[in-house]
């Protein structure tokens, strides 16, 4: 599958191999992520990133990691027959209260992330 992304300046089609994916420091504690069009060298806003955000989004990483751990282990006692139905049980209901906090998390990163790039934005006028 080729994954292409279309310039907004130049509409030119970017394969996502060429996109360097760069990160600037606004002010303290605040960083802007884009990437540059290798065409026209228009700056693509990904993301505006504060302290809270990123401690958001390490929050969710180890999440996903605690949930593959938790899939991990069901896998391997399934494969040797030894996954009762009450560990199932276990198991699901850990990977959804895990679920539940990483959407939480994502939901408070998006309306976070949108004020942190309107008030960027509105700065860079």
């Amino acid at each position: 599958m080729i994954n292409l992304t279309k310039c907004e300046s130049c509409n030119s089609l970017i394969h996502s191999k060429q996109i360097n994916i760069h990160d600037n420091t606004i002010k303290s504690g605040i960083q802007a992520r884009y990437w540059d069009c290798p065409h026209c060298n228009h700056k693509h806003l990904i993301l505006v990133m504060d302290k809270t955000s990123k401690r958001l989004m390490k929050d969710n990483k180890k999440d996903r990691e605690r949930m593959a751990s938790i899939n991990k282990r069901a896998q391997a006692l399934r494969m040797r027959n030894q996954l009762s139905d009450g560990q199932a049980k276990l198991f699901v209901e850990q990977v959804e209260k895990i679920e539940t906090r990483i959407k939480k998390r994502t939901d408070q990163l998006d309306v976070r992330s949108k004020k942190l790039i309107k008030d960027y934005e509105a700065s860079h006028v």
